[in-house]
């Protein structure tokens, strides 16, 4: 009887919080070989909040290779974040250039190709999934 209850209680709760729906960001996290700190490959890097002002100054900082920009959704291709930003921007009013120009915009991911040291800096510097 105990048993029964204990089901019909999973169910209600199941159907009452719709697990189904539960957002998660595991498919986003930044899985990579911590004992192979050398081993050169490329990974797909989500930021929480990062601008392209903030990311130019990280990327300064390490030895990565950024092979491509996600904003909003659309995948673009740049040689470094000033190219990204003329590209960006380019069919943008007027208003928003100067907008963007002054605060920034976000970029939500990067692909990159470096070893994994890097990748070990670039996780205490920036706050990544």
């Amino acid at each position: 009887m105990i048993i029964i209850k204990k089901i019909l209680l999973s169910l209600c709760l199941f159907f009452l919080f719709n697990t189904l729906e539960i957002d998660s960001n595991y498919d986003k996290s930044l899985v990579y070989d911590k004992n192979n700190l050398y081993e050169e490959d490329d990974h797909i890097i989500y930021f929480y909040d990062m601008d392209n002002n903030k990311l130019k100054s990280i990327i300064n900082k390490l030895n990565i290779e950024v092979l491509s920009y996600t904003i909003d959704d659309k995948v673009y291709y740049a040689n470094n974040i000033d190219d990204l930003e003329n590209k960006y921007l380019k069919d943008k009013s007027l208003d928003e250039i100067v907008y963007y120009l002054e605060y920034g915009f976000r970029i939500d991911s990067i692909h990159v190709l470096c070893v994994n040291n890097e990748l070990i800096k670039l996780e205490k510097i920036a706050n990544i999934y």
